[in-house]
């Protein structure tokens, strides 16, 4: 059995902002309609519960809780205190990461305070400058959100907190690269990392009209390229730092790119285990599980969903790049049918992890790849 599991849990599963190419709203599957706005108290009861005794069981688990949404502020702070609250005083710290990703609009000083009071760490997502990250964040009025999002990252980063985790940023590939890199390098953010599009062979892009891996693939170049024209070595983008790891041999974690699936699940506000979110762009049948935390267990939903997860197929197993990608991230590789192919951003992928391999040669000793293939 897994000895790490990360919950991903929807506190709130309703948001204030109406992202055009939001996973969770604007996609395939609309089961959130059914669901109640929050997680009631009595099903935060029983998840309390449910994490207790699953680290009861062996002494050498850890847990991460990772608040999700909608929009998790949305709970509000006192509901959200007494929560954190209870989670320091009934589970072992020790063993218990928690997180949060958040839109910012709502962030302040007083949930910043929050959050590094009950050692949580906060991201924010920011698709880049504000014409930019305008154009698909905005609010069910069509406001802008840009003005607020920008406020809670300058907040963020002025307070130098070490829980700050810094920013998400999805990409479209007919913005210019070069000044999304600058914005947040401007902003201070020492670490942000790009999204690639959701889609699938058998779901395109649809708030993307015209997109073509020929663009996204020179978007990712020219981002690369920017950061390391930058040269400052305590601004890092997670999807860069993460290739060139892998390429010295050091095999990335991260989901999006080989990392294991299985031990990550999602609990929707009706107590549901679900698997990884992001899959019901291609509909609820691809998440769920027919278990809840009233009636299962942690270690229920793990056994339940134990090799569950497709892994790569045989043509990512055998090209060059395997130990960087991974093959991409599940949602990606699917075709309307099964998951057994590469992901559909592959060729993207592919032209960047060449381009960053050449940079990496072209700034270190040859001696270093004498024994490599």
């Amino acid at each position: 059995m897994s000895d790490h599991a990360q919950l991903i849990i929807k506190i709130a599963e309703r948001c204030n902002l109406n992202c055009s190419y939001c996973y969770m709203y604007t996609a395939g599957d609309q089961s959130w309609r059914d669901r109640p706005a929050f997680l009631s108290s009595e099903l935060q009861d029983k998840l309390l519960a449910r994490c207790a005794e699953y680290l009861d069981a062996d002494p050498h688990r850890r847990l991460t809780i990772e608040f999700h949404g909608g929009e998790p502020l949305l709970l509000g702070k006192n509901a959200f205190r007494e929560l954190l609250t209870r989670i320091r005083e009934e589970l072992d710290g020790n063993r218990v990461f928690l997180c949060l990703q958040t839109n910012g609009v709502l962030l302040d000083e007083e949930w910043c305070e929050m959050f590094e009071e009950n050692e949580m760490a906060w991201s924010i997502s920011c698709d880049g400058p504000p014409p930019i990250h305008d154009r698909f964040r905005v609010f069910h009025s069509g406001k802008k959100s840009s003005e607020k999002v920008e406020r809670a990252i300058r907040l963020s980063v002025g307070r130098k907190s070490r829980k700050f985790g810094g920013v998400l940023c999805v990409v479209d590939p007919r913005t210019d690269p070069r000044a999304i890199v600058r914005y947040f390098h401007r902003l201070g953010v020492s670490d942000f990392d790009l999204l690639l599009p959701d889609m699938s062979h058998a779901s395109p892009p649809a708030h993307i009209p015209g997109f073509s891996m020929d663009s996204l693939r020179d978007f990712l170049i020219a981002a690369f390229d920017e950061w390391i024209a930058i040269g400052d070595d305590k601004y890092r983008i997670r999807l860069f730092a993460h290739m060139i790891r892998a390429i010295f041999g050091l095999r990335s974690g991260l989901d999006a790119f080989g990392g294991d699936l299985w031990g990550m699940g999602v609990i929707e506000s009706d107590g549901t285990f679900q698997l990884l979110d992001v899959m019901r762009i291609h509909g609820l049948s691809e998440v769920a599980t027919g278990l809840d935390i009233v009636n299962n267990t942690i270690d229920d939903y793990l056994e339940r969903t134990k090799g569950q997860q497709p892994q790569a197929c045989g043509t990512c197993k055998a090209c060059p790049f395997f130990d960087v990608c991974g093959g991409g991230y599940l949602p990606h590789r699917y075709d309307g049918v099964d998951y057994d192919r590469p992901s559909v951003h592959c060729p993207a992928l592919y032209a960047l992890i060449a381009h960053i391999r050449q940079y990496v040669h072209r700034v270190t000793p040859a001696e270093m790849w004498e024994d490599c293939a």
